[in-house]
């Protein structure tokens, strides 16, 4: 993005936008199957949904479809070296339901509607050193993914990003995408063990830190957690003690912004043998139907 670019998008207001950070300074608290879970029941309801893949891990982009990119595609790390703009690289995410055929790889995908991504390439050298490409000053800048929604805005209903388990500056730029008039949020996943509660008050710690940093209040960026998302919830077939504690502290310590539980289920792993959303593959299964009440409580009731 040229920064005369730039500065036009960062003179318009992401007003016709929602938009969800998925991020927490754990591994494994799932992001990425509540991420990717959201978006797709989202596009059920009938909104059109964007999921950008900040993580190198790159498995927002394997459940939705493409763990391996054809010759010439653009991916996530293109935009951050400014060889494209965030809406060059957009996909539309997709489901396998055929064996591939080499001459046609595409032929075996089933397209999922009102649901899009920006993809991440595994197999891109690159993609392992985003930290250093966002801190190289010939390369995007802090606002890359806050300018290049604000360039698309109210094409999205609502946007999802999943984010790698750090707060490094990849997971930043997707924060400062947050300002006030921003209908958005960071949302945590938190899985019931003390680890994970525990990183809830260094996420908000984080948080903080941004948001009273003198050049983003100027800017009016303010992220904040308004609601937290309990994910491996025991039950009477799962769960130890310490499961138990873990989310009866939640409970206590956020009951008021605390989402709907999901409850732990053997079907989330299967997310990436089949590289499929659960809500897909499993429409009728326990997270699938516990997320569709998520979805609700997030506002996005479904579209007639």
């Amino acid at each position: 993005m040229t920064s005369s670019t730039a500065a036009r998008a960062r003179a318009r207001v992401l007003d016709k936008t929602r938009v969800l950070v998925f991020a927490l300074k754990a591994g494994g608290t799932a992001k990425t199957s509540s991420c990717t879970s959201l978006a797709t029941i989202i596009a059920q309801r009938g909104y059109r949904v964007l999921v950008i893949d900040l993580d190198p891990q790159c498995n927002s982009s394997q459940v939705l479809g493409y763990s391996t990119f054809r010759d010439g595609q653009l991916g996530i790390t293109d935009v951050m070296k400014e060889q494209a703009e965030l809406k060059d690289v957009v996909v539309q995410a997709r489901y396998q339901v055929d064996e591939i055929d080499p001459e046609d790889p595409d032929a075996a995908y089933e397209l999922i509607e009102n649901l899009f991504i920006v993809p991440g390439n595994i197999d891109d050298p690159d993609i392992d050193e985003a930290e250093r490409l966002l801190n190289d000053h010939r390369n995007a800048d802090s606002y890359w993914i806050r300018d290049g929604l604000a360039a698309m805005d109210g094409e999205w209903d609502a946007v999802l990003i999943d984010c790698p388990a750090t707060y490094g500056r990849t997971t930043v730029t997707a924060f400062i995408a947050l300002d006030k008039a921003v209908d958005g949020e960071v949302l945590p996943p938190v899985l019931c063990t003390f680890k994970e509660a525990g990183a809830l008050v260094r996420l908000e710690k984080k948080l903080h830190e941004i948001r009273t940093q003198r050049k983003y209040i100027t800017k009016g960026i303010a992220p904040e957690v308004k609601r937290i998302l309990a994910c491996a919830a025991p039950n009477s077939s799962y769960g130890t003690k310490e499961h138990f504690k873990t989310l009866a502290e939640l409970e206590d310590a956020y009951g008021e912004v605390l989402l709907p539980l999901v409850h732990w289920s053997g079907e989330m792993p299967k997310i990436y043998r089949d590289d499929c959303p659960v809500p897909i593959f499993a429409p009728n299964s326990m997270p699938a139907q516990e997320y569709n009440k998520v979805a609700t409580a997030l506002g996005f009731e479904r579209r007639t």
